[in-house]
């Protein structure tokens, strides 16, 4: 079990305690937004040591770090728009995420099929291949290499379509998105940073004209807190305007949200053992289709939306969009409505600029305001490490030259991330497919899990039948990970509403009555938490009202 033991667990409880200090403690620097991008903030800082403090109005990875392809990726197709220094970062950093978190950051070979007609021609597939590897100072798993039609045949019949060229096998990454930032939160919390999921920002506290903190609503008691710290970091992403309007309320809106959504379609129906990089005939724009266990994930669009931040939603068109692309150029699959078991949207803080959506870049920002208030945003998951570093570069020095906060202390980052190295360990009492779940999800503290198990077997009762989910891991979930709701352990800590068509919605009462005693949950808060997670699995299914 990797968590020191001089470390109060990553529990309901321990969250309560953070509650407190959020109300007595005055802070170095407060973190506002618990996405990827807000707990490697709140990582680094405290591992240099800064006092710092973290609220995230919903649950840690809630909003676009739950929702994405799950690659840690260089970006290939961003070299066609000349983005050679974001490709450069992005392979660096996918390095040193393998190197880090070896058990969460996994390689991943791709296929990128080329065929009679197709964009991009092939020489420039072929320089665009080189350069990816030159851009990866050729220290990738491996140098892509290019197969013939007939050795695609027999290793990946799939892809070995009319008028085949040749087909460019290289490597990225694969990452369980929501897992990552959750960890990444906990590691945070190991070094002493004060981590408060379900905490809404409603406003910011000035003196002066400077932002010294901010008024949080605690979402479960209702208590009203006011939070002081030196310096106020907004790392919301596509909310981004919402708190900068709580600074400056005529500032002009410097976001524009674009929408990606992802199919989940049994693997069965789509077997590739390679992820496998395509276009949509009809604009040209690339999408994957990538193996995710026993499925199948494609995507993603890329649109504008004006809708609702905080429950984007597939809508008929853009499954229209996506199954197209995946019919033309597999047409052997016979892939059909019938078959998406389910889908989800996130969106892309992007920095506003004029144009597509699909040539905006992905770089990220860092500004500060009149008032203090530090904002980043834009970037992608890969970068993560790398915007929490250049940001809290930035509040070093200003803690330093402002309020004479001096630590002694560089980014250390680039050491292992607690709680995501690879482990050794007998499981025993489960079935093999289940054991390689909970070693792959939890490491080390897959013994939490099969303690549980063992001191209640009831607790070894999967979530729901054929996915390898354990009642146990909402016990874990609960008293480990912070988990205050039945969404944030059937979404983010399991994946469960994605892997069911039904969203596993008939067993969210009994996750509900696990948790209840745990939470102090009567039953009208078992009936509320039920209902929210149906709202939440109509989501999912929400493009099939036509």
């Amino acid at each position: 079990m990797e968590e020191l033991s001089s470390v109060r667990p990553f529990s309901a409880a321990t969250r309560q305690e953070n509650v407190e200090r959020l109300a007595q403690e005055d802070f170095d620097l407060l973190i506002i937004g618990g996405g990827i991008t807000g707990v490697a903030v709140a990582r680094d800082a405290a591992m240099r040591g800064f006092h710092t403090a973290l609220v995230e109005r919903d649950d840690f990875g809630s909003g676009t770090s739950s929702r994405s392809t799950r690659l840690i990726h260089g970006g290939i197709r961003y070299l066609e728009y000349g983005e050679f220094k974001l490709v450069f970062d992005a392979c660096s950093e996918r390095r040193v995420m393998r190197k880090i978190a070896p058990r969460l950051v996994r390689p991943l070979a791709f296929l990128y099929p080329l065929y009679r007609g197709q964009r991009p021609a092939p020489w420039k597939l072929r320089t665009g291949m080189i350069l990816y590897d030159a851009l990866s100072l050729f220290r990738n798993v491996q140098r892509h290499r290019w197969l013939h039609p007939a050795e695609v045949q027999w290793r990946e019949p799939l892809v070995a379509g009319r008028g085949l060229l040749s087909v460019a096998r290289y490597y990225d990454a694969q990452v369980d998105d929501a897992r990552l930032t959750l960890t990444t939160a906990k590691a945070a919390h190991i070094h002493g940073a004060v981590m408060v999921n379900h905490a809404r920002v409603t406003g910011l506290v000035k003196a002066g004209g400077r932002v010294v903190g901010a008024h949080v609503v605690d979402v479960v008691s209702g208590r009203e807190i006011e939070v002081r710290a030196k310096v106020v970091v907004n790392a919301t992403g596509v909310w981004t305007d919402r708190v900068r309007e709580l600074d400056q309320r005529r500032e002009r809106p410097i976001i524009r949200p674009t929408k990606g959504i992802h199919l989940l379609i049994p693997r069965a129906r789509l077997r590739s053992q390679h992820a496998v990089i395509f276009n949509v005939p009809r604009d040209g724009r690339h999408i994957f289709l990538i193996p995710w266990g026993d499925f199948a994930l494609i995507g993603t669009t890329d649109t504008d939306y004006q809708g609702d931040l905080d429950n984007p939603a597939a809508t008929l068109d853009d499954v229209d969009y996506l199954l197209e692309a995946t019919q033309h150029t597999f047409p052997g699959a016979q892939i059909r409505y019938d078959d998406i078991i389910s889908t989800f949207a996130g969106l892309r803080p992007l920095v506003s600029a004029p144009g597509s959506p699909s040539a905006l870049s992905r770089k990220h920002v860092i500004m500060e305001g009149e008032s203090g208030l530090v904002t980043i945003t834009g970037g992608k998951l890969t970068i993560h490490r790398l915007m929490a570093e250049q940001l809290t570069d930035h509040i070093q020095k200003k803690l330093a030259e402002e309020f004479g906060v001096h630590v002694h202390s560089e980014c250390r980052t680039k050491e292992p991330l607690e709680g995501a190295r690879i482990e050794r360990i007998q499981v025993s009492g489960v079935d093999e497919p289940v054991g390689r779940h909970l070693i792959d999800t939890y490491g080390g503290d897959t013994a939490w899990i099969l303690a549980y198990v063992e001191e209640n077997p009831s607790l070894g009762e999967h979530i729901v039948p054929e996915l390898p989910y354990l009642m146990a891991e909402v016990l874990y979930a609960v008293q480990h990970e912070m988990a205050l709701s039945v969404c944030d352990v059937l979404i983010r800590r399991t994946h469960v509403i994605y892997e069911r068509r039904d969203g596993g919605l008939e067993r969210a009462r009994a996750v509900a009555e696990l948790m209840a005693p745990r939470l102090g949950w009567d039953e009208a808060e078992i009936e509320r938490q039920v209902a929210d997670y149906a709202a939440q699995v109509a989501l999912t299914q929400q493009w099939r009202e036509r």
